[in-house]
């Protein structure tokens, strides 16, 4: 066998053995919407994330649209309060996963983005029969979005069913039945089914990437990335975590040439993610050309690879992985010893 046939073998394992244990995660980030009881949004709302572990806690006010945002929280159990006007008004008690959509390979992630985080301020009720039912389908709601956390699909099912026709307008009932059919596998109900919530919310960008997270799980790419795509396009600002989801996929994949793209749109439009720049350094150096020389293997490392690393250092100095950016940082300084010896033909 010729050099040439064994170089990208050589660089293969290089990679390997410095990124084996490189699966993309981060912290948790969390969005989620206030709204009064006609479903306006609400403007100034506090929001409080308290770690009920460490006690540490995040304050977020909600914008024009209602939304409050926050990320780099570890993950952990938080108890959430709603403050308005000075008045608390509700409180209850979340898991925050890492990964900015919680594990980036579980579609049941979502729920990080969804309902658990929303608040819908509640109209008075005077008791009636509407009301009554009204509160019984909630409380068939709520039960189905608990069964589907804990991985009871079938379950959350059964309560979801009977109130996919008195609810047909709400779109968080489809939404948790896409939830249940994709962690049952069956994947053409879930498409369906998230299709049918985007068709009720077709300006909810969370559901958009849902749908592109499924897409990605049965290998439909450009149908992903028309997803994420509209995603970020309907929300500007959240436009990193969808194409940094992209690419989380792409390399937990073992596709890295694939993760370059959406991984160099996510630092140039957030330059302080610090994630994104170590996982792009690692792609450029792990999809690099090489060459020998002296009978050594050197890479010919893209430009802007040692910048990478030196940036998440920069961002993130005790971060999780930051040994291995040295790491990277320590390979790229070294000359690799060769194992590849020429043979007489």
């Amino acid at each position: 066998m010729r050099i040439k046939q064994w170089l990208p073998v050589v660089v293969a394992i290089l990679v390997a053995g410095l990124v084996a244990s490189a699966q993309i995660s981060s912290t948790g980030s969390v969005m989620g919407y206030v709204k009064d009881e006609n479903g306006k949004p609400v403007v100034g709302a506090q929001v409080v994330f308290q770690n009920l572990d460490t006690g540490r806690s995040l304050t977020m006010k909600t914008d024009k649209s209602g939304q409050y945002f926050g990320a780099n929280l570890s993950s952990g159990k938080y108890r959430i309060t709603l403050t308005i006007s000075g008045q608390e008004i509700a409180k209850r008690e979340v898991s925050v996963q890492g990964g900015l959509y919680g594990d980036p390979n579980s579609l049941n992630s979502f729920r990080n983005k969804g309902g658990d985080y929303d608040f819908q301020l509640q109209k008075k009720s005077e008791g009636g029969a509407a009301d009554q039912e009204s509160a019984k389908a909630k409380a068939g709601y709520e039960r189905a979005a608990a069964l589907n956390r804990e991985g009871k699909y079938e379950e959350a099912l059964a309560e979801l069913q009977p109130l996919a026709e008195k609810e047909s307008t709400q779109w968080v009932v489809p939404w948790q039945m896409a939830v249940a059919y994709a962690g049952l596998n069956r994947n053409e109900e879930a498409e369906a089914a998230f299709k049918k919530a985007i068709a009720l919310a077709p300006t909810d960008a969370r559901l958009y990437n849902e749908l592109g997270r499924l897409y990605m799980k049965t290998k439909r790419m450009d149908e992903a990335r028309t997803q994420f795509e509209t995603a970020a396009n309907l929300s500007p600002e959240d436009a990193p975590i969808f194409w940094y989801n992209l690419a989380v996929t792409f390399y937990n994949q073992g596709d890295m040439k694939s993760a370059l793209e959406p991984l160099a749109k996510v630092v140039e439009l957030d330059p302080g993610h610090a994630n994104a720049h170590f996982y792009l350094g690692v792609c450029l150096y792990g999809t690099a050309p090489s060459r020998v020389e002296g009978g050594q293997v050197k890479v010919e490392l893209p430009p802007g690879t040692r910048e990478h690393f030196e940036t998440y250092l920069a961002l993130a100095p005790d971060g999780p992985l930051a040994d291995q950016a040295k790491a990277f940082l320590q390979q790229i300084d070294t000359t690799v010893p060769s194992a590849v010896r020429s043979r007489k033909k």
